[in-house]
Parts: structure tokens; sequence; C-alpha cells
């Protein structure tokens, strides 16, 4: 909506002071066009708003102007509500702010809008838990020092663990990102951006030395490529099934599960299922007993037909 957007440019231009067209178009994501369209339909409604299309220019509030709105509509209300799990603010130490924070957020709004957001609340939850039962433990005090250093751009020294080998490592740390419950260090080691996983970091100093944070660093960003890429990188293996007719559906409405190919051959029903490591796929096997049989691989043929000589001699 036009006045959602407008109200948006005010808040920007006074959080940022000045910002150009270009600037303002890339955050509202709309045309440069659009964006001097609401400058002036804001200039003709009294706002103080000056745009300079200089070199040098840009769009600014004149004077001290502030603008006095606190209403937000009922979709942005949903948005800030919409619970993230617990664990990600206890971890970080916010988790006695919440309920304070939605007090000040909510104190102007109306009955209306505060059942909605109770709703919201009872409706949606996210857990950022495990399933694991002994999940790595984070120690706290290591996160809020890491926090710290991010925020302030120091220098830092840990001893991080890997396999059986721990060794320290000095860093100009980036970001935090937890997923699924678990915290990883994105940080700058000998100018390349490494991931760490905060659970192997055994200790870490926090040094009085400052780093340059690079400008176009997008945390966002460089976590999506990277996951993508490391994805890319995990082989794949494709498993030739012989099923029985009786377990199709079951397969089907499995979960994680996706058949990349259906066929019959001689009245026998074949499905071709790809999986990232080749124990899935003789697992997902195991689970049919005689209702499956795998026809590819080879190397998980031979690794079943071993596995099964030493179950029957164990069990002798």
């Amino acid at each position: 909506m036009r006045a959602d957007r407008l109200i948006s440019i005010l808040m920007l231009l006074q959080m940022h002071k000045k910002l150009t067209a270009n600037e303002l178009a890339q955050k509202l994501e709309v045309s440069i066009r659009t964006i001097y369209r609401d400058i002036e339909a804001l200039s003709s409604a009294g706002v103080p708003i000056f745009a300079d299309r200089g070199t040098n220019g840009g769009i600014k509030l004149l004077g001290n102007y502030k603008t006095s709105l606190s209403g937000i509509n009922n979709d942005e209300i949903y948005s800030l509500f919409i619970p993230t799990g617990d664990k990600v603010l206890e971890d970080l130490g916010f988790e006695k702010l919440k309920y304070s924070t939605i007090l000040k957020l909510l104190g102007g709004s109306a009955p209306n809008q505060i059942k909605e957001v109770e709703n919201i609340q009872n409706y949606i939850y996210i857990d950022m838990h495990t399933w694991n039962e002994n999940p790595a433990i984070i120690d706290k005090d290591i996160l809020s020092l890491l926090q710290n250093a991010i925020w302030n751009s120091n220098i830092i020294k840990i001893v991080y663990r890997k396999t059986n080998e721990a060794k320290e490592v000095i860093l100009n740390p980036l970001g935090l990102v937890c997923k699924r419950g678990i915290w990883y260090l994105i940080s700058i080691d000998a100018e390349i951006i490494k991931i760490y996983k905060v659970s192997s970091i055994e200790s870490a100093l926090l040094t009085n030395e400052h780093f340059d944070r690079p400008m176009d660093f997008n945390l966002e960003a460089y976590w999506k490529s990277s996951t993508s890429n490391y994805k890319s990188r995990i082989p794949k293996y494709t498993f030739t099934f012989m099923v029985n007719p009786s377990i199709i559906n079951h397969i089907k409405e499995r979960k994680f599960i996706t058949i990349s190919k259906e066929f019959v051959r001689d009245n026998k029903i074949y499905l071709d299922i790809v999986f990232e490591d080749i124990w899935q796929g003789i697992e997902f096997a195991f689970t049919y007993g005689k209702n499956i049989k795998i026809i590819q691989p080879v190397e998980a043929i031979n690794e079943i037909k071993t596995k099964a000589a030493e179950i029957i001699q164990l069990y002798k």
C-alpha cells in the first residue's frame, strides 16, 4: 500500500538522515520514479522533505523534523509477534526482554489487535531445539563474548577443537547464525571467510585490537550461498529398487523421500530414489525387508551382503 510506503520513507530518512532515491528504491523494492512521486506527495502534504539530484545529493528531512506516527497495521503486528523460538533469545540473553517488549509495542494498540497477537502466539510456535536428546552444549559466556566482538569489530583468539585436534586461531568475527538450534560463527581467518561451530570453541579471548569490517559483507547472503555450495558438493547416490506394490503408497507418503523415476519392467515395479549417503539407501531398504530389493548401485548390494553375513554369524 502507498500509505505504508510513505510512512516507511519517513522512518528511513529519520534513521539515516539522508538517502539517495536509488537507495530508497532498493530498500522499498520500487522504481526510482515511484520514489520521486512519493517525495512529491509528502511535500504536498506539508512534510519538509528535500530532494537534491546532484552528484552528492540525496533525499532528506529538513531541520529536526520527526514524525509522530506510531500506528502499525495488523500485518505488521503479526510479522513482529510470530514466535521465533525461545531458545535463540535464551542463548543470546534476551529472553527476559521479550514480554516487556511486547507490552511496549502493544501499548497503543486497539483491543482487537492485542487479541489477534494473543491468537498468533497460541497458533504458531517455531521450535529451535533439535531432536537430539543430548545436543551440543554451548558456553553462553563464549557466545556473549562473540556477540561483543562482532558488534565492536574486535579481533578474537579462540581455541577450536576439530576431531581430536585443538588449535588456536585468530579471527575477525563477522556474524552468528543459528540453524536448528546449532550456533555457527562466521569469521575471517587469514583473509578467508570461514564457518566455525560455536559448540566446538573451547575458549575465546577478546583482544583490544580492532579490524575493518568489509562494507560489502552480507551475513544472510553469505550463509545461503555457503550452504547451497555445501549441498551441491555432497555426493549423490541414485538407488534403483524393485518394490512390492503393497508398499508403493507408503513410500510416496514418506517425508524427505523423493521418487525421481517410477517404471514397470516385466510386470515388476521399479523406483529410482536419490540419497545423499549410500547407507541412507541401505537403511531405507532394510525398513521394508523382503518387500524391496536393491538393484543398483552394486556397491550398496555388496555392503548389504557383507552386513547380512556378519549378522547371521553373530546370531548363530
